[in-house]
C-alpha cells in the first residue's frame, strides 16, 4: 500500500531538487544585477549628459561674449571660431545690423549644441554699450 523508495531514488531526487533551486536563485540574482546595472548605466548617462549641456552652454557665453568684445572694436566683424580647449570649440557667425543676431555653434566632445542671441550695440563717445536682447538654445 505504501510504496517505498529507495536511498537512492530519494538521494537523486534531492539532488534534482538542489540543483533546481540552485539555478532558480541564480536566475533571480542575474535579473537583479542586470537591472541594477542598467538603471547605474542610464543615471550615469543622464547625469554626463546634464554636465555635457552646462559645459556648452557656459562655452557658448564665453564665445558669445568674445564675439561682442570684437563687434565692439570692429562694426565689420561677421565671425570666428574658438578653439578653448581639447574637447571644446565654438564657431560664431554675425549677421544683420542693430540688433545684430549671434549664432554660436558649440562642439563639446561628441555632442553639438546650437544658440542664437540678439544683441543692441550703442556708442556714446568712446564706451560701447552691448544689450543683449535674447539668448536661446535652438
Amino acid at each position: 500500500q505504501y510504496r517505498r523508495f529507495s536511498r537512492s531514488s530519494l538521494h537523486c531526487f534531492t539532488s534534482t531538487m538542489s540543483i533546481i533551486s540552485i539555478l532558480i536563485i541564480s536566475a533571480f540574482t542575474l535579473i537583479l544585477v542586470v537591472g541594477m546595472s542598467i538603471t547605474s548605466v542610464s543615471t550615469y548617462e543622464q547625469r554626463f549628459n546634464a554636465e555635457s549641456s552646462g559645459t556648452a552652454y557656459y562655452a557658448a557665453e564665453a564665445c558669445l561674449e568674445e564675439a561682442l568684445f570684437r563687434l565692439e572694436g570692429d562694426s565689420a566683424f561677421s565671425g570666428m571660431t574658438l578653439i578653448l580647449d581639447s574637447d571644446t570649440d565654438c564657431s560664431v557667425s554675425i549677421s544683420g545690423t542693430a540688433p545684430y543676431v549671434l549664432s554660436v555653434t558649440v562642439n563639446f566632445l561628441d555632442t553639438v549644441q546650437n544658440f542664437e542671441g540678439e544683441v543692441q550695440i550703442t556708442q556714446s563717445g568712446q564706451i560701447y554699450n552691448s544689450e543683449l536682447l535674447s539668448w536661446e538654445e535652438i
